[in-house]
């Protein structure tokens, strides 16, 4: 009776500990985004999302696991509809280099179109890490394997295509997928128009974009 008794007290630390812990992420997430893993402190992380030095270190550890995790969480969603959509590809039997790059783009323009603040954060982090080559050892195995899958589809269509033209034309269009979503600000000064509300809706230029690029690259 005790143990059924102390359950919803339990659970109520269980979820309590989950809020805590997504609030450091998150405060993590938009530090780095803001000035670069280097001039972080944890000092920061945690005034950010308003706790003490021990909760950032319980929930994250160093800087540099707390640093991983925030990246993990969003690839490990980002993979998981990846690698959906590029099975229902595989699963039609019938697809284009253009349908391989909009399952890699899509997923991503969806889930930050969905108005979480935090995804656009991330796009400012990773576009800071795709500059800096000091991080890829480190991040790799968290990107790699998806991209690696979706090369390896674009290649059974593709026999004869050079792979590091692709992976360099896969690069190019994540870094402006990335590019679109962390802001759209110089592109609505360029043309003195707003754009569009949600990334979302920035697909079928995208799309066109790189797509277009993949095309002619491999010509």
């Amino acid at each position: 009776m005790a143990q059924k008794a102390d359950k919803p007290h339990s659970d109520g630390r269980v979820a309590r500990g989950e809020v805590t812990r997504v609030k450091v992420l998150d405060a993590a997430e938009r530090c780095f985004a803001a000035t670069g893993f280097d001039a972080v402190s944890i000092r920061q992380i945690a005034a950010e999302s308003g706790v003490t030095l021990g909760v950032v270190g319980f929930h994250g550890g160093s800087k540099e696991d707390l640093f991983l995790t925030v990246l993990a969480r969003r690839v490990d969603a980002l993979n998981k509809l990846r690698r959906e959509a590029l099975q229902a590809l595989r699963t039609t039997g019938r697809y284009t280099l253009d349908d391989l790059v909009d399952a890699y783009i899509t997923p991503y323009l969806t889930i930050a179109s969905r108005g979480d603040p935090q995804w656009r954060a991330y796009a400012q982090l990773v576009a800071r890490l795709a500059s800096d080559d000091r991080y890829y050892p480190a991040v790799r195995e968290l990107y790699d394997p998806v991209a690696r899958e979706f090369l390896d589809a674009m290649i059974e269509l593709k026999p004869n295509a050079d792979r590091h033209v692709l992976a360099t034309v896969l690069t190019l269009t994540v870094s402006s997928m990335l590019s679109i979503v962390a802001s759209s600000v110089r592109a609505e000064a360029l043309s003195g128009k707003p754009g569009p509300a949600t990334p979302l809706e920035y697909r079928n230029v995208l799309l066109a974009f790189c797509s277009g690029g993949l095309a002619r690259a491999i010509e």
